[in-house]
């Protein structure tokens, strides 16, 4: 989002169905929205696709929206399930006994965001999608499996698995 903040004025008329507050509130949240969407379905057509679903479903439901206060947080759910459920057909979750998982040792080697970002997109759909949503989004492995359609052990194992995979990739993409 940018530096102007949602104030309470802006939050009621966009509650009041006033479509210049639609707009202001569309403008203010669209950067951080894309980015959600972007981050979970890993191309930008179908992230913009995502993103005007989840605007669509933001603006029909807004009315039912109990605690105002909420609302970015409850635009950010509408907006990861959406994703989900857009990437649910190509999400996979790779069998976890065949691969051989490293205790967490500390990573003490500098890097920065776009390799970070490099090798998140370098993870296998499953392991992408529950380290996004747990470590980028914080929700719980519970909200995570419910979300995925999968156990919370799985949820679990994946995520040690991304986190696995990603030292591994940083560590490649730092001495390539």
């Amino acid at each position: 989002m940018n530096n102007q903040k949602l104030d309470t004025n802006l939050i009621s008329k966009v509650l009041k169905g006033d479509r210049s507050a639609q707009f202001q509130l569309f403008e203010l949240t669209k950067g951080m929205l894309y980015s959600t969407c972007y981050r979970i379905v890993n191309e930008e057509d179908e992230a913009n696709d995502v993103l005007q679903d989840s605007y669509v479903e933001i603006f029909q439901k807004i009315h039912t929206l109990k605690h105002p206060e909420a609302l970015i947080g409850w635009m950010k759910t509408i907006t990861v399930r959406k994703a989900i459920s857009h990437q649910k057909k190509k999400i996979y979750f790779d069998p976890i006994e065949d691969v051989e998982i490293e205790s967490s040792e500390a990573f003490d080697s500098w890097f920065d965001a776009e390799l970070l970002d490099q090798a998140i997109k370098s993870l296998p759909t499953g392991a992408r999608a529950v380290f996004l949503l747990l470590s980028v989004e914080g929700y719980s492995h519970r909200e995570a499996s419910n979300m995925l359609g999968i156990s919370e052990n799985t949820s679990k194992s994946q995520l040690n698995y991304a986190k696995t995979l990603l030292k591994k990739r940083i560590t490649k993409l730092l001495q390539a």
